[in-house]
Order: structure tokens, then sequence, then C-alpha cells
């Protein structure tokens, strides 16, 4: 019984000031959305006890949609045009927001409204709760509030109409507030039913007074059945001009009631401690608005409040949708005269009680949930609905959302990761005099790790980053900043112009910018945008080629302004190194020198594969002279696309040196100079160790230390 009286609601909702003497007729709509909704989805949702029905959001929208369609067809011949209308909005509303849910579950988008911003989604559902709360009083007085009314509605005869409503939604406020299991609603309604016959009974009024007087609902014909509403000669009456002209406020329903039945399921899933079907709940949700829809019904979906009431109560039964669907169908098809003696202010008083909860839960104890700008942003969308009627107040809300995401992406640091070559290093093999020379000029090449996608907040972001290291460069000091692309998901033309001004400022501070792994398009845009400034760019393909370049460049320089004292002191800071490595070599050609009885000797000429990726090798490859290169292909196995892991020269290892270890070559191996390998057998490996056990040793020594790290 009580969702028959909130079905009554929302029809006076949607029915008022104009059209309130339709109210009764149409009243019949939502019952019917309300057995065709109950009783499907409590046969086959996920959870027992859920219950669907024609909710209040989609109505409140739908409030000021018939209240436009009534303004534009005031002087109507037919004044059952507007009527008509309307009921055309509520099914459009069902159609539209069945087909939303369909795509969301088609498509596995149900968490892409969750991605709209928290405060802005609580703006939106805090202005419904206003436009609940304005409609209450349309219900209850048939005038509209607002400043120019103010003083009719605090005459004394219009007080007697409205504030017994408000005093039962306060009341019910408060008492949900105490009283947990669900009994709240019910029982205020009843003491609020039973409080108004006592004052008919003490003011000697019959229900025909009270009707005449507009404290009751009325005009329900006794006998005559709530639906079907409307008939096939109706449909002439449909004014099409004027359903086109609120079609952007009634795309707003199926938003609307998108994000709320989202809100309601994770409301749901957190109750009962387990996931939902989301894709099964879409699809049912929208099946069931296709159904209503057409009926006249506007949108419904699972509402958490009533769906809890089983497990709260401890029932896990179908029963209670069911049987809820069949109560408001037996409403809706058989008559029941009876509801129209229901008075006024307890369906007025049932929408305010609706609208205030709303205010209560998304505008007031928003506040300990969010920041205070993010709270601004709340109240300034409920302001904007409340003063400019909820299409601007969502078109406000949207803009608002758009700044948000672009002023707090544009916070989040765009350099994921800062380094020098001391922690980074290409993987090119140098000798020990060129690592030396690197080593000294470790702070020159500074490498930002860039991340996400780049736009103006972003780009701005990553210039004032890089700015921080724009020092002047000494004459004979080289600088460069390496900037790695391969994380950057896309780009936009304010970003390309917003790095153009980085790359002018690099170059003034004597600074080398590089651009390593560019996205597809990225260089090419660049030229387009400034030719003359992307001639001083390069665009290397990886990081590792960026470093390269930058090492390359630094040892030629050294090269170019070498002195015989610079020359004399990089003798003295490498002899110890290479005298170490000088005893390294010799102790590897006399371990090889050892193990030529167990050893297959291979060559390879230049540009020769070694070692294809992904081969497996059953023993371990001993590099004697020469260079190679072990690269990984690119994405999608795409040999032109390779990126190096490392140099190979003599003394280096690869492959496996036991039975119970895995390999698998990581990248392919290819010969850069003619190449002397030894290839040693795990076969040949256990004669070793057998045999020779201070040689297998020794290789075993070698072998780790070969091992890349």
């Amino acid at each position: 019984m009580l969702l028959i009286v909130i079905q009554l609601s929302l029809a006076s909702l949607i029915f008022s000031g104009p059209l309130a003497p339709f109210a009764p007729q149409a009243s019949g709509l939502p019952l019917f959305g309300c057995f065709v909704m109950c009783v499907l989805v409590a046969l086959f949702s996920s959870v027992p006890t859920a219950i669907c029905a024609p909710e209040d959001s989609p109505a409140a929208i739908l409030a000021s949609v018939g209240a436009g369609i009534a303004a534009a067809l005031a002087g109507a011949s037919d004044p059952r045009a507007a009527y008509v209308t309307v009921g055309a909005a509520m099914a459009l509303s069902a159609l539209g927001t069945g087909t939303l849910f369909l795509l969301l579950g088609r498509f596995r988008l149900g968490n892409l409204v969750r991605y709209m911003p928290y405060p802005v989604v609580g703006g939106f559902l805090a202005g419904v709760g206003w436009l609940l709360a304005r409609g209450s009083i349309i219900i209850m007085t048939g005038i509209p509030p607002s400043v120019a009314n103010l003083p009719v509605l605090f005459t004394g005869g219009m007080l007697v109409l409205w504030l017994p409503g408000l005093a039962l939604a306060l009341a019910t406020l408060a008492a949900s507030k105490f009283i947990k299991n669900g009994v709240a609603l019910p029982a205020t309604i009843g003491a609020a039913i039973a409080a108004f016959a006592i004052y008919l009974w003490a003011t000697g009024q019959s229900l025909a007074d009270a009707e005449r007087t507009g404290l009751l609902l009325g005009g329900i014909e006794e006998g005559k059945r709530l639906w079907p509403v409307f008939t096939m000669a109706d449909f002439s009456l449909i004014r099409w001009d004027l359903l086109a002209q609120q079609i952007p406020q009634l795309c707003t329903i199926p938003l609307v009631s998108a994000i709320s039945f989202l809100l309601v399921s994770s409301g749901m899933e957190a109750m009962l401690r387990r996931d939902l079907d989301m894709r099964h709940e879409l699809y049912l949700n929208a099946a069931v608005n296709f159904i209503a829809g057409p009926g006249g019904s506007h949108t419904g979906f699972t509402a958490l409040s009533y769906s809890m009431l089983g497990p709260m109560t401890g029932s896990n039964s179908r029963l209670v949708g069911v049987v809820a669907g069949l109560l408001a169908g037996a409403a809706a098809f058989s008559g029941a005269s009876v509801l129209g003696h229901v008075p006024r202010f307890v369906l007025g008083g049932l929408t305010m009680f609706m609208g205030l909860a709303t205010m209560l839960e998304w505008a007031v104890r928003m506040r300990t949930r969010v920041t205070r700008a993010e709270y601004g942003l709340v109240l300034a969308i409920l302001c904007s609905v409340g003063a400019f009627g909820f299409l601007p107040g969502v078109a406000f809300g949207l803009v608002m959302a758009a700044a948000v995401f672009v002023i707090k992406y544009s916070q989040l640091p765009v350099a994921r990761q800062e380094s020098d070559t001391s922690a980074l290093a290409s993987t090119v093999r140098r000798s020990i005099p060129e690592q030396h020379i690197l080593h000294a000029h470790v702070g020159s090449i500074r490498v930002l790790h860039i991340a996400g996608y780049l736009f103006f907040g972003s780009a701005n972001t990553l210039n004032r980053t890089v700015s921080q290291y724009l020092t002047p460069q000494r004459s004979n000091e080289p600088g460069y900043i390496v900037l790695d692309f391969s994380e950057v998901d896309g780009f936009d033309s304010s970003a390309l112009n917003c790095l153009l001004r980085m790359v002018q400022r690099c170059t003034g501070a004597g600074m080398t910018p590089l651009f390593a792994a560019v996205p597809e398009g990225f260089a090419r845009q660049m030229r387009r945008t400034s030719q003359d400034e992307v001639e001083k760019l390069w665009f290397l393909p990886s990081l590792d080629s960026a470093l390269e370049w930058c090492e390359n460049d630094i040892l030629v320089r050294f090269e170019s302004t070498k002195t015989r004292e610079s020359q004399d002191a990089l003798f003295d800071s490498t002899v110890d190194d290479l005298l170490a490595q000088i005893e390294k070599s010799e102790r590897f050609e006399a371990m090889l020198e050892s193990l030529a009885p167990y050893v297959e000797p291979r060559s390879a000429a230049a540009g020769e594969v070694i070692l294809d990726e992904g081969a497996a090798l059953d023993g371990v490859l001993l590099f004697v002279s020469g260079q190679a290169e072990e690269t990984h292909a690119g994405e999608g196995g795409d040999l032109d696309v390779k990126v190096r892991l490392r140099t190979l020269t003599a003394g280096a290892l690869v492959g496996r040196a036991s039975v119970e270890q895995s390999y698998s070559a990581p990248g392919r191996i290819i010969a850069l100079t003619p190449c002397a390998v030894s290839f040693l057998s795990l076969a040949s490996l256990a004669r070793v160790e057998i045999e020779n056990p201070t040689l297998a040793l020794t290789f075993y020594r070698q072998y780790i230390s070969s091992m890349p790290h």
C-alpha cells in the first residue's frame, strides 16, 4: 500500500498546477508501471527481495516538462491535449532510459557513469531534491513557490493546505532517523491519515466537503479502472512539436536515472556484502522500462530502500516484490475509488519528505565527505537548478565537471619519474675511459619519464617541471633534457604549442631537448606547427637510443676539446680500472683455454643472427671476441621496431648452466662485428664438474658475474 500512495504522489507531482485536474486519472500510469516493474524484477533479479518502481527523480524532471507543455497549451481548444502530451513524455522517458540501460549493459559500461565527479553527482541529486520539494507545494496548493507568490502562500487559507504536509515530511524525517527497521514511513502516514480523520470529525466536515475544499485528491469515479488511461483516439492529441522542444530536458532523465541506479547498486552491494551481476541488472531494468513505457509509465529502476526492507526484517523471499506489484496492479485494473479519498497533504508531504531527504543527504551531509571547494560546487549546482531550472543546472554541472577534471588532471605530475645517468644509462658497452668521461658528466643528462594524456593543462605542468633544470650551462659543459614519451597515451594541439615554447626556453638556456618514443604522428604534427623550431629537435625511437645519442655527443665534445692535461687526468683516473679489466680478461682467456676440450667453437659474420628471440638454449654461449647486440622486438612482434637490451663483447655469457634452470632468449642476438663464440653444452658442463671441479667453480663465478642485473 505504501508503494501505491507514493505512486499517487508522483502522479500528483507530474500533473500539478494547470494539470492538477487530470492527476487522479493519470495515477493509473505510474500504478501500471509499478505493477510491471515490481513483478518482473522480483521474479528475475539476482536479489530476491529487489523492488522496482517508477522513481521520484525522473518524476521531478517530468514535472518541469509538464509545466512547460501546459504553459504552451494554455489556450488550446481541447484541455486534454496537454494531459495526453505529458503522458507521451512519460512514456518516452521510460523508453529512453531503457535504451541507455541496454547500451550500458551491452557494452559493459556500467562503471562509466561512476567516473563523473562525486560533487557533480551530489549537485545533480540535490537539485532533484529541490524539484521534489518545490513540486510538493504545487501538489498541495496548486501554486508554484516563488518570491512573488510568498505572500499568497502564507495566507490563512493556504497555510492550512501545505503546513500539514510540511509537518508530515519533518515527522517522517525525524522518525526515519530513530527507527531503522523500515516502519517509520508507513507509521507516520498512518498517523497523518488518522489525524486528518480526527480533524474532519472535529470540524464536522464530510469527505465530500473535504474534496470540494481541495483537501482530498478526488476525481476517481466509483468502479472506474485507472488503467488503461488513454485510448487510441487520444494519440491524435499528442503535440509532437512541443515534445521535440522538451527533448533536452527529457534527455537528462536517462542520465540522472543511470547515476541513481548505479549509486543504488553500490549501496545494495555494500549492504548485501557481495557483488551484483551489473550486466544482468541493467538488462532487467531496461526490459521493465521497455514494457512499462508504452503503457504510459515514467522511468523506474530498482529502489534501494524498498529492496532492503526484506533483508532488514529477515525475509529473503521474492513474494515481497510480487505481492507489492499485484496490489498496484489491482488498484490500476480493478478500480479503486478509495484512492480519491487520500488527503492531498499526505501526497504532498510524502513528496516533500523525498525532496528534503534527498537534499539532506546530498546538500547537507555531503559537507563531511568532500573538501570545501567540492562542497561549494555542490551548492553552486543546487542553486543553479533552483534559480534557472534543471536543464541549465545540468549544463552548468557538466561544464563544472569538465573544469574540475581539467584542473585536477593538470595538477597530477606528468613527469612520473625523474633521473640522471647515475641511475640510468644506455645499454651500449663502453670502454673504461669512456665510462669515466661519462661519469664526469653524470649530471648533464636529465631524463623525464612522462605518462598520461598531454593537453594544455598537463603540458604546462611539464613545462614548469622542465624549467627547474634550465640553469645556464658553462660553454664547455653540455646539457640535455630527455623526454621519454613511451607511456604517453595521446596529445592535442594545445600541448604541442606549449612544448614548442618549452623547446625555445631549453635552447635559450643551452640545453638540448630530445624526444624519445613519441606517439605516432607527434613529430609530424609538431613540424606542421613550427617547422623552424622542429629542425632543432631530435626525435629518437626509444629512451635507450636517446641516451646513446647524448653519451656519444658528450664523448665527441670531449675528444674535440681534449688537452694534454685532460688526457693525463683521464689516464690517472682509469689506470686502476684498466689494470683490473686486463686481469679479468686474462682470467677469462685462461678459463677458455682450460675449457677448450669441452666447448664447440662457433663464428658469426657481421649482421648474422647468433640466437633468435624466444629460442631455448641447452648450454652457455661464451663470447670470445667481437661485438653483438641483443634486441627485443616491438609491440606485436614488429621486428622493424627494436628495443636494445644490451651490448655483448668478449667475456659475456648467454644461456643456462643447469638442467633445472629455464631459459628462453629475451631478445634476438645479432653480430655487429665478426664474432667468435664457444658453446658449452649442459652435458659438457656436467663432465667439467666431474673431471675438473676447480674449473667448474671458476666457470660458475664467471657465469654469475656476467648475468644482466
